[in-house]
């Protein structure tokens, strides 16, 4: 009876004050690590999903390049009737630009149907030492004969398709011949070669959130120059009698 007495009047067990700021201080220290590990967590789902977005992005103007290049329409270029000339397609190739004709445009609502397009490397103002490849196109409306170069680079409608480029270059693919293989070279005059290349090559090293990218498109070029008046046909023109047709008798249109 008496133990139980002495139990009932002793005081209840307690936290003691060091334990108490021991354990707030546990739990304060938790509470940073878990808050630091979520915070980190944000800003990597963040930054992943912002590269996801600018890689989709480039990929996307990357196949929309391809498809245009891919596209190239051999248009014949005009030949002065009095003098005369050689008879070649409108493209012109060298290492840092090309200018061809193309069913596709990147504007399609500004440009439908046959596009001047033009590709240039130029100096990136953005950031010194770099250069960036800026586009220009507008509809074809055919090209005097007497003019020397096929695109006006004064045009101030340009768009910058790729910048931070510190390498880029284009290749153009000859198919080759009899006495030469087929190779990739770096200029393509078509006055000389006289057709259209088999494929365009591009190659570039761009300065990327802080790392080196590399890029190459490589686009397929299935047109071949084409001169609708090597094949023009005079619908009135008999091509037996060489004289212009005439209907029977007994067609109701000589009635």
């Amino acid at each position: 009876m008496k133990r139980a007495t002495e139990r009932a009047l002793r005081p209840a067990a307690g936290f003691t004050l060091l334990e108490v700021i021991i354990s707030v201080t546990l739990v304060a220290l938790m509470s940073v690590v878990i808050w630091s590990a979520f915070r980190i967590s944000i800003a990597s789902w963040s930054r992943g999903t912002a590269d996801i977005d600018v890689n989709q992005r480039r990929r996307t103007i990357l196949d929309l390049v391809k498809k245009q290049m891919a596209s190239i329409y051999g248009v014949i270029a005009p030949v002065n009737i009095e003098s005369g000339g050689t008879v070649y397609p409108i493209f012109w190739g060298e290492r840092d630009s090309v200018q061809f004709v193309s069913l596709v445009s990147l504007r399609f609502q500004d440009n439908p149907g046959l596009t001047l397009v033009s590709y240039d490397l130029v100096a990136d103002n953005a950031a010194a030492g770099s250069y960036a490849l800026v586009q220009r196109e507008q509809p074809y409306l055919g090209m005097d004969p007497a003019r020397e170069s096929l695109f006006d680079r004064s045009d101030e409608n340009s768009v910058a398709i790729f910048e931070n480029l510190t390498s880029f270059s284009f290749e153009y693919l000859d198919p080759g011949g009899q006495d030469r293989p087929p190779q990739w070279i770096q200029a393509w005059n078509p006055r000389d070669m006289g057709r259209l290349p088999t494929a365009i090559r591009v190659n570039m090293i761009a300065h990327d959130a802080g790392r080196m990218v590399t890029r190459q498109i490589v686009a397929p070029i299935p047109a071949t120059p084409y001169d609708p008046r090597l094949t023009f046909v005079n619908p009135l023109q008999n091509p037996l009698q060489g004289r212009p047709t005439r209907p029977r008798e007994d067609d109701p249109r000589a009635r």
